[in-house]
């Protein structure tokens, strides 16, 4: 089960459990910790998520107990992310500023989580050091969240954390969503300086732009705006769908391909780049990191006792690698996004057997069977068993044809 997946089962049972929590020890551990448990942390090893955290500077209460925060999450020794939670039903910004107190004088925690079992309030020091922000960079609610959201919050996992990224992932997020939001307002409602700025573009209109002119082509532009994004998706939906174009030739490819290592003649296999270097109206552009994966995978085939060409396609959405034949891939790797993966049309049950040690989960019903989740090039020698599984079963699929 995926990241996503477990997600929403998580929210799942929340709303049954909700009606009978009553209190903020209640919440904590019928919320909050299998929340932190689908993070990845080990919530029963105190020296990883330490609850009821005392820090050195901590001052006692009237009533003699020194205060503390509800958990610390350590990594590499340290504290590193501090929650506070209320009870559930609670408003979670009234724990702000208590919070505050103790991020403020940890100086190895980066990410202030304040919540209520439901919804997790995300802090960090952009407007200065070990100070904690007044207002949270990110907002995750279990109750009622995107895709995108969830792979915001897949970067506060234990194995995505990094710590010294926090600010710069924090201003990244912060800016998308202020910039997301003006772009929703101004395609929704084109304001009349934007309707100006189009009519002025493709100089439609003779003479002045008065006030009459712009509101005449408001609806106008506020129609444009709609049919294209429409047809944007339709676009990207039916080339995603239909993106395996005739098989590449070796003797057609491009100059480029001069980069990519020769043919192994000893085992009959090739490497072959696509021909056409534009796909749509974007550039294909064939990375270092791409052909380094190309190589890597070869070379764990050469293992086989199976012998087929070996050949990539590569695409603006992925890099393919097929026996010759771009119908006939058998590895995609998504390179682009927020994190790596491999996609295999390998079942995901036999995915979790051969890649012990990775995150994978199903991968969507268009794109392939079953997706890995990787750092670097260099995680797919770990990956090994799982490669030449991929590789022999699309060799078994069908008889190798001819080249």
């Amino acid at each position: 089960m995926g990241f996503v997946d477990e997600l929403r089962q998580l929210a799942e049972q929340v709303s049954r459990r909700i009606g009978n929590v009553k209190s903020e020890e209640a919440t904590k551990q019928a919320l909050v910790v299998p929340f932190f448990q689908v993070l990845g942390y080990d919530v029963f090893d105190p020296t990883e998520v330490q609850p009821e955290y005392v820090a050195d500077f901590a001052k006692k209460k009237s009533g003699g107990t020194f205060e503390k925060v509800d958990y610390a999450i350590h990594l590499a020794g340290s504290p590193a992310l501090l929650v506070e939670c209320k009870a559930v039903g609670c408003v979670p910004e009234d724990a702000d500023g208590q919070l505050a107190r103790y991020f403020n004088a940890t100086t190895t925690v980066k990410v202030g989580i304040v919540t209520n079992g439901t919804k997790y309030r995300f802090f960090t020091d952009l407007q200065a050091p070990n100070i904690m922000d007044t207002a949270p960079f990110f907002v995750f609610d279990l109750t009622a969240f995107t895709d995108r959201e969830a792979e915001s919050l897949r970067s506060f996992t234990k194995s995505s954390f990094n710590a010294t990224a926090v600010q710069s992932y924090a201003e990244e997020i912060i800016y998308t969503q202020r910039i997301m939001a003006l772009v929703d307002r101004t395609l929704r409602d084109p304001p009349e300086a934007f309707v100006r700025y189009l009519l002025n573009e493709i100089d439609l209109v003779s003479g002045r732009l008065t006030a009459k002119v712009v509101e005449r082509f408001h609806p106008i532009v506020r129609k444009a705006i709609h049919s294209t994004i429409v047809d944007m998706m339709t676009r990207s939906i039916t080339q995603e769908i239909n993106a395996e174009p005739s098989a590449p030739s070796v003797a057609s490819a491009p100059s480029a391909a001069a980069n990519v290592p020769a043919a192994v003649l000893a085992t009959g296999m090739t490497s072959a780049t696509d021909s056409s270097p534009v796909e749509g109206s974007r550039a294909v552009v064939t990375t270092a990191e791409e052909l380094d994966l190309f190589e890597a995978i070869k070379t764990i085939c050469l293992d086989s006792g199976l012998k087929a060409p070996i050949a990539f396609k590569d695409t603006t959405a992925y890099f393919a690698i097929n026996l010759g034949k771009v119908t006939r891939w058998f590895v995609r790797a998504f390179f682009n996004g927020p994190r790596k993966s491999l996609v295999f049309r390998v079942a995901l049950e036999k995915v979790q057997i051969a890649s012990r040690g990775f995150e994978c989960e199903a991968a969507p019903d268009n794109v392939g069977k079953s997706r890995v989740f990787i750092s670097s090039v260099s995680d797919v020698e770990k990956l090994r068993p799982l490669i030449l599984l991929a590789f022999e079963e699309e060799v078994q699929r069908n008889e190798p044809e001819g080249d």
